[in-house]
């Protein structure tokens, strides 16, 4: 296993019961933003097959903005820009969350 596979692994575990804290009515901006993140940095090729081939199969099934689509989007927008997944977070007022990516 890669290191970015276990990272992202230990994330979704800290991050299920946060996860499911979240107000569905932001779960499609926040996965907006966490696309965007993903898609404009310049490390996105540090992202995982496996896990950037889970985002387009959530994609596909149009399932990003749904629980297991914002913790698989989360753990790559960790991975390519934390801080800039930090702000967003912080943005939509989801301190709980912001303090889980922290504690990783």
């Amino acid at each position: 296993m890669n290191l970015y596979f276990l990272v992202g692994m230990l994330m979704m575990m800290k991050m299920e019961t946060t996860i499911n804290n979240i107000p569905v009515s932001l779960y499609k901006p926040l996965s907006d933003k966490l696309v965007s993140i993903i898609l404009d940095s310049k490390e996105k090729n540090s992202v995982s097959t496996e896990l950037t081939k889970k985002i387009i199969y959530l994609w596909r099934q149009d399932q990003l903005a749904t629980p297991t689509g914002l913790e698989t989007l989360l753990s790559a927008a960790v991975i390519v820009d934390e801080e800039a997944t930090v702000d967003v977070l912080e943005e939509l007022g989801l301190h709980e969350l912001t303090v889980a990516i922290k504690n990783l």
